[in-house]
């Protein structure tokens, strides 16, 4: 049975620490130990309870995100490397990958605590920029890798390769490198097709190509997607996962792979992927 969980708050959302000022005293009352971090402790009224950044994970076996996709999306990130599981409970608004809905919460964490759930692993990528045969920068990423055009660019050359092999060159406003996870994210608006979470590719989607004949490219996970900025006549940036960009020039090279850890999704047993793709994105209403 669990013993210490820790809480990710998504700190500028007045749901989000309402829910974790409502669970703290709730664990607590269940012998669990809690941790969260500095800031959020504070803003719920338990600084006692706040971590430095560094050792706001120490020692838990679960960590409950109290946010929307993009806050599980960061803890995943973080998460992923010390393989602890993650549940999303959704106070944000689309709450595509979370678990729970904030109203289930606190019906549904004695199941969860007892252990009655599955753990779903999701592919992770890692990125790498190599610029004269250096690296000068590498992250990881739970949805894409985004290589594209500044604001006030014209197209820009990107050449795609797989492997040793070249794919493609594309003209084109960029190119979006994504996991299963996040062929629901931007892949899908660039025209990608939808690809169930856990089948073991990658997705090569060109973004507004000049071109009749480009087409999202799957390939196998295990595969080494090339990204190579060829010409551009304006600033190009690479965003994992929607961060701020980084500025890339031409003659960079975006490595793009299986990350060496996947994400560790808690989910219920009931929980079904096209259930959720259908009330969330096919049909929200229904």
């Amino acid at each position: 049975m669990l013993r210490k969980i820790a809480l990710v708050v998504n700190t500028d959302k007045p749901m989000a620490l309402d829910a974790a000022r409502q669970l703290i005293p709730w664990l607590e009352a269940r012998s669990f130990g809690v941790l969260t971090s500095e800031r959020a402790a504070t803003l719920v009224g338990r600084p006692d309870l706040g971590q430095p950044r560094d050792e706001r994970w120490a020692g838990a076996e679960l960590i409950v995100v109290l946010g929307g996709d993009g806050t599980l999306i960061r803890a995943a990130q973080a998460m992923a490397p010390l393989q602890i599981p993650v549940l999303g409970v959704n106070t944000g608004h689309l709450g595509f990958l979370t678990e729970l809905e904030n109203s289930e919460l606190m019906d549904e964490m004695d199941t969860i605590l007892a252990g009655n759930y599955r753990i779903e692993e999701r592919l992770m990528l890692s990125v790498t920029v190599e610029r004269e045969g250096k690296v000068v920068f590498s992250t990881m990423a739970l949805n894409d890798a985004v290589i594209s055009k500044g604001p006030r660019a014209r197209l820009a050359q990107l050449g795609v390769s797989v492997g040793d092999t070249v794919v493609a060159r594309y003209p084109a406003d960029g190119v979006i490198v994504s996991t299963p996870t996040g062929s629901t994210a931007y892949s899908l608006s660039a025209g990608g097709p939808i690809v169930g979470p856990t089948v073991d590719v990658l997705l090569i989607t060109p973004i507004c190509p000049h071109t009749m004949a480009a087409r999202t490219i799957v390939v196998s996970g295990g595969e080494q997607v090339v990204v190579t900025v060829w010409e551009s006549p304006g600033e190009v940036g690479l965003s994992s996962d929607g961060s701020e960009p980084i500025g890339l020039i031409p003659g960079d090279r975006v490595l793009v792979s299986r990350a060496p850890f996947s994400a560790r999704l808690v989910r219920r047993h009931t929980y079904s992927f096209y259930d959720v793709l259908r009330r969330k994105l096919a049909n929200p209403g229904s």
